[in-house]
């Protein structure tokens, strides 16, 4: 019989901070451009945790990481994820562009594929717009590629750390099989 873990269960088969913070990180870097409700940026903090993505990178918005809703959905996860903060997206992903990073933004444009008609590259660069604006026309320009994930019912788009979770697994699916 399946029954569900417990907490003590979850966290018993936990590694220590200390080791945790030693861990290799994904080469994925997530830019957030013009994101600014906390709770979001929190819940996306926590996805970055949970892919061990190596950077997040905070565009167009001031961070406090004591506002009471990310610290709600980020559940100390912002603590321990590596993040910084710029001005504007195009700054970040011309950085990643340096890198040699493949650049995607999740946008929905005449240009845009769903994610299982693109071959993911690492290290990738993923930018995830706000969820009035979208993506910025500028940053778009630079992207390598514009993914976007079918919408069937009436709505236009997902929440940008539900769109965030959906690509995250998928290019965590590529990188599991570029390390075998």
């Amino acid at each position: 019989m399946r029954r569900a873990l417990t907490t003590f269960e979850l966290r018993r088969n936990k590694i220590a901070r200390e080791e945790f913070l030693t861990l290799p990180r994904r080469p994925i870097t997530v830019v957030l451009d013009g994101v600014t409700q906390n709770y979001n940026i929190g819940a996306v903090f926590r996805l970055c945790d949970a892919f061990l993505v190596q950077q997040l990178v905070i565009c167009g918005t001031q961070v406090d990481l004591r506002k009471r809703r990310l610290v709600q959905a980020a559940q100390g996860t912002q603590h321990w994820v590596p993040w910084s903060e710029r001005q504007h997206a195009a700054e970040a992903m011309a950085d990643a562009k340096v890198r040699g990073d493949w650049l995607v933004a999740a946008e929905q444009t005449t240009a845009s594929v769903r994610p299982d008609q693109l071959t993911a590259k690492v290290p990738a660069c993923l930018v995830l717009g706000g969820e009035r604006s979208g993506v910025s026309p500028d940053v778009l320009r630079m992207a390598d590629a514009a993914v976007a994930i079918p919408m069937l019912g009436m709505a236009n788009s997902l929440n940008v750390a539900t769109a965030a979770s959906i690509l995250l697994y998928w290019l965590s699916l590529h990188f599991e099989g570029a390390e075998q």
